[in-house]
């Protein structure tokens, strides 16, 4: 018998290579030799297009020389509706919900469905996010919502037969905006820039400041139709909040030894992008190009821009990375592992 999994690496790039790219994204999945001989060739987020009358998806890929668009008919599981929101991406996932249905996770790569638990409270949340990591399949999902003097917390996993709820008070006459997991900690920014964290293994709620970054008013967003709030962002153990006044990006990082915001004026050759889901990323590889651009996805005017400059870029490239932010389109970033398959969140504990 032959072990396979002792093949040469230049060798089984070199036969995945022949594969299409997204069986080439789904190899990685097989062994962790294998991921790794394909890292630099998927190092870099797709954009992602739901097209619920047709029910099927179109992944464009790359957005760096000229355009590739893949089509894909959506799998029989996917709820037929089409006022679905995307509320996060993480690692290869979706998080779907929609007003008087339900949350779901949906991921093109395994083009997998996975059903959350019915829940009545769908269209009163505020915000709603998930976790996972390249380390670990167990996935929680998140929600938040402010009703009078208290706030409400709802989680629940893969596989979980109903929902849980943390209820804690709350004085504060403010919204919430925008959430985001990190290091086992779900965190939510406020219209007023407060800081709030819901800590997963302790269940406990606490309010990292109750300031906003100085000269800068966050309720003045709700103005701009392009820019619709704050988006939150957490990476390499940092949180990032970034906001638009008028013409400016605005980017502050938040200070957990002083917890207070403080402004960047770079974002030290990462990428930013920023929609219905926001993340950053290195730039490196193929989207070294792109550093320390914002990209924005949205509805009225996708944006590429650099940060602390303002200027637009014109180059081939970037006007490719334009496009695939227009519009209904969902940025999703690739992992730098192996893609977690539905069996995966479903079983993880």
């Amino acid at each position: 018998m032959v072990d396979w999994s002792n093949l040469p690496l230049d060798i089984v790039a070199h036969i995945i290579g022949r594969l299409g790219w997204l069986d080439q994204i789904r190899m990685r999945g097989v062994c962790k030799a294998w991921s790794v001989s394909m890292i630099d060739k998927f190092k870099f987020p797709l954009a992602i297009r739901i097209q619920y009358f047709f029910r099927t998806y179109q992944l464009i890929y790359p957005p760096l020389q000229e355009q590739k668009v893949v089509e894909f008919d959506l799998p029989k599981e996917f709820p037929n509706f089409c006022d679905a929101t995307v509320h996060a991406s993480s690692y290869g996932w979706l998080l779907f919900g929609a007003k008087f249905r339900n949350f779901f996770l949906y991921s093109p790569f395994t083009n997998e469905v996975i059903n959350l638990p019915d829940f009545d409270l769908v269209k009163e949340l505020d915000v709603a996010t998930f976790s996972l990591d390249a380390t670990s399949p167990k996935c929680v999902i998140f929600g938040l919502r402010i009703k009078g003097k208290t706030i409400s917390i709802y989680i629940c996993s893969p596989g979980d037969v109903a929902w849980k709820t943390y209820e804690f008070s709350f004085d504060l006459d403010t919204d919430v905006e925008h959430a985001a997991y990190a290091g086992g900690i779900f965190y939510c920014v406020f219209s007023g820039g407060e800081l709030g964290a819901f800590n997963l293994q302790l269940k406990e709620w606490n309010m990292l400041t109750l300031e906003g970054p100085a000269d800068f008013d966050f309720e003045d967003l709700a103005w701009d139709f392009d820019f619709e709030d704050s988006k939150l962002i957490a990476s390499d153990g940092e949180l990032r909040l970034i906001g638009k006044d008028y013409s400016d990006l605005n980017l502050f990082k938040f200070d957990f030894s002083e917890k207070c915001w403080i402004r960047e004026i770079s974002l030290n050759n990462r990428v930013l992008f920023i929609g219905c889901t926001s993340f950053s990323c290195p730039a490196v590889g193929q989207i070294s190009q792109l550093a320390n651009h914002v990209l924005s996805c949205c509805e009225f005017h996708p944006n590429v821009r650099r940060y602390g400059i303002g200027n637009k870029s014109y180059s081939r490239q970037y006007q490719n990375w334009t496009r695939a932010a227009s519009y209904l389109h969902i940025w999703i970033e690739i992992l730098s592992r192996a893609i977690w398959s539905a069996n995966d969140l479903m079983t993880a504990r």
